[in-house]
């Protein structure tokens, strides 16, 4: 594990767990690497500054098998980030949306 792909982990710890005991969030500061089992396998322990509780965490950034059909499929281009104003319009749609798209493309042919 690299120095970047590192600081991608940690930073994903940070946005998506909390402490179980007091669901206070982990900082830099409070989250260590204990080890790495192989290339796609590491060990880190989360301290809460809050409670003082101490977790383990198991992070696997291996492939994830895939069935067959989708193994068929191929991997996605990588896309650009979604922006706020994206999200915001996609709720918009989706709040008036009836679900038939034969409506909507119907509509969008007739423009």
């Amino acid at each position: 594990m690299n120095f970047h792909e590192l600081k991608i982990i940690v930073g994903q710890i940070k946005r998506t767990m909390r402490c179980p005991e007091c669901d206070g969030k982990y900082t830099d500061e409070t989250i260590e690497v204990i080890g790495s089992i192989n290339q796609d396998e590491s060990f880190f322990h989360a301290y809460c500054p809050n409670c003082e509780d101490e977790s383990c965490i198991h992070v696997d950034n291996g492939p994830e098998p895939l069935c067959e059909e989708h193994a068929r499929l191929g991997n996605a281009p990588r896309m650009e980030h979604i922006s706020s104003n994206e999200v915001l319009d996609m709720h918009n749609f989706l709040k008036s949306f009836g679900g038939n798209f034969d409506e909507m493309f119907k509509s969008e042919k007739s423009k």
